[in-house]
Order: C-alpha cells, then sequence, then structure tokens
C-alpha cells in the first residue's frame, strides 16, 4: 500500500471533531504560513556557520571540530 492510501484510510478512521484539526495541519503543509509552498519555505533557510562548514560537516557534527 503506498503513503497516500495509508494516511487516507488513516483519515478515514478519525472520528468527525479531529477532522478540522487535520485539515489545517495539511493546509499549513501545503501552502504555509505565509501562503507559499513548502519548496519556497525551505529555501529560505539560512545556515550560520564556519567557512568550512559543508566540507567538514562530519567533523562538526561528530563535536571533532567546534565553531564558535
Amino acid at each position: 500500500m503506498d503513503i497516500r492510501k495509508e494516511i487516507v484510510n488513516k483519515i478515514n478512521s478519525l472520528p468527525e471533531g479531529a477532522l478540522p484539526e487535520v485539515y489545517d495541519f495539511v493546509e499549513k503543509i501545503a501552502v504555509g504560513s505565509e501562503g507559499e509552498g513548502i519548496l519556497r519555505r525551505l529555501q529560505k533557510i539560512r545556515i550560520i556557520g564556519p567557512p568550512d562548514f559543508s566540507e567538514n560537516f562530519e567533523l562538526y557534527v561528530s563535536g571533532e571540530k567546534k565553531f564558535e
């Protein structure tokens, strides 16, 4: 079963009173809080880090290198 069908099945099993909350959640994902799609919102994410962050990502995540 694909994920869309699983989601629809879960929604179909919810009580009627829970549907407005589900709708609001899905609408926020689809449109975003600023009326934009999720991909446009993701493009706005900026990461502040050292100049070599992308080259040494694993070292920073593991803690071998520190960013002050």
